[in-house]
């Protein structure tokens, strides 16, 4: 039992590090769009290479964490929870994005 424990308070602790990995990454290039304007080929291989996998992996993340919600009967569990608000803001934020662009 303290084993399958363990497990599951890693498998949120990851989905949470990628949730923040994509709103992260998302704000950062929003910002790079409107405000700085960097150039850096590096910069410009990395917009390419992430953006299409952080807002495709964002609903998949929400539901592979609402789907642990589920699974446990609704025990509360901080670190999804917490996923699940960086979620919603962060698909929030890519529609939004792309309706002003």
């Amino acid at each position: 039992m303290t084993n399958m424990n363990l497990r599951t308070i890693s498998s949120e602790k990851i989905i949470l590090t990628l949730s923040i990995f994509t709103a992260l990454f998302l704000v950062l290039l929003y910002l790079n769009n409107t405000i700085f304007h960097f150039s850096f080929v590096l910069i410009g291989v990395l917009q390419e290479m992430l953006t299409i996998p952080c807002i495709l992996g964002q609903p998949l993340l929400l539901f592979f964490a609402a789907r642990g919600i589920y699974n446990n009967r609704f025990r509360e569990k901080k670190y999804v929870y917490a996923a699940i608000a960086l979620l919603i803001i962060g698909i929030s934020f890519s529609v939004t994005m792309f309706i002003t662009s």
